[in-house]
């Protein structure tokens, strides 16, 4: 699943976990192509865990929506 947010390309990736049950999320950031630049990208994931793969890839969305805003300690895109 992809989505454009302020320049940057989402798409999420949820993984499941061995017991079948849980899932986590995993969300690749980089610049939309029509930005002009050399695509780059970042991966980022979470300890979180869902009970289905739709609430992963959709927390995975969020989750890098607030990187991008600055609403995560610790990280931050780097891709530019």
């Amino acid at each position: 699943m992809g989505f454009v947010y302020r320049g940057y390309l989402l798409r999420s990736k949820s993984i499941q976990f061995a017991d079948g049950n849980r899932w986590t999320l995993e969300v690749t950031v980089s610049l939309h192509k029509d930005s002009g630049a050399e695509p780059k990208e970042q991966t980022f994931s979470s300890e979180n865990t869902f009970s289905s793969k739709e609430m992963a890839d959709m927390e995975g969305i969020i989750y890098a929506r607030k990187i991008i805003d600055g609403e995560v300690p610790g990280l931050s895109i780097d891709v530019r």
